[in-house]
Formats: C-alpha cells, structure tokens, sequence
C-alpha cells in the first residue's frame, strides 16, 4: 500500500454550553455553521449510529457542525444525558498546561492577529502570551476559548512558517 500525506479532517470539542461556543467561534474566527445545534437522543434515528460511535451510555447529545475557510470541520458537541463532565471555567496557563500530554493546542490561520486576539478577548477568551513574531513579517498568538480550550492564531500557514524558518537558516549557514 502506498504512503499518503493525509488531510486534516475535523475537530471536536466537548463544552458545556453549545450555543454559546457556537457563537464564539463564529464570531471569533469566521466560522461556517454547517449544521446549527441540534439535540439527537438515542431514540431518534440517528440513535444506532450514536449508540455505536460512542457507546450506550450516550443517551442525548447537542452537536453543531462549523466549518473553516479551508473546509476543515470543527464539530462542538454539548453532552446532555450524562452530561458534560469538564471544565466549567478556564483553565489557568501554566507548565501542567502544556505538558500533561495529549492535545494541548491547535492553530488558525487568520489574515490580522492582533484583530482576532481582540475580538477573541472582547467575546470572553483571553491571551495567554504576547503576540510573538516567530518568523520576519508574521505574526502569532496563544489565546484561550471561554472553556480553556487553547486555540494559536497565525498569519501564515504551517508551510510558510516552517519554509520561512528554512530560509532565515540556511541564509545565516550561507553568510558565515
């Protein structure tokens, strides 16, 4: 079988409050409401499926469909019956936040930090260090969600960034 470069798909996040989070992430970062929160139990039709993805103990689940501007998905589920078990208030920036293991961060491309760092702030996020610029012309941030979820903003792609990184290296191995 050959090897493949697999494409991002989606995200998921569990919060307390669903509607709430979709109008964050909305408002925040543009996203794309795909399918509004919809509350599915699991004896609607949709029930088998529940029951097989996550097991029968889900018994009722709010899920909303978003969309990025590159069309990869972020789903935000609030869990009904048993109800959502997490955070319920933000998480504080510190070591164990970053080095407990598992997902500690995901990034988005935006076309203006400061102005999504902002607007992250005004609708009830918060930074969690300074808006850096980690490569010449480019800039980026660590904000948090109104749940603790710890989202990068940045001007540029992945590619760019770490070709940027490339270049600023190789000039300095070349000038020596």
């Amino acid at each position: 079988m050959a090897t493949y470069n697999a494409n991002f798909n989606h995200i998921a996040l569990s919060v307390p409050d669903g509607e709430s989070a979709v109008e964050w992430y909305t408002k925040v970062l543009g996203f794309k409401v795909i399918s509004p929160l919809t509350l599915t139990k699991k004896t609607d039709p949709q029930g088998p499926l529940m029951t097989a993805i996550y097991g029968s103990e889900l018994n009722q689940v709010k899920l909303a469909i978003l969309s990025a501007g590159n069309d990869v998905g972020v789903e935000i589920f609030e869990f009904v019956d048993p109800p959502y078990n997490g955070p319920t208030r933000r998480i504080d920036w510190n070591p164990n936040t970053y080095t407990q293991g598992g997902v500690f961060h995901f990034c988005f491309t935006v076309p203006d930090v400061e102005a999504t760092v902002a607007k992250a702030v005004a609708a009830g996020g918060r930074i969690v260090g300074q808006i850096t610029e980690p490569v010449p012309g480019h800039k980026a941030c660590y904000t948090q969600d109104p749940w603790g979820n710890t989202i990068e903003v940045m001007d540029c792609s992945f590619n760019q960034l770490f070709l940027s990184n490339f270049k600023t290296a190789l000039d300095k191995a070349l000038n020596q």
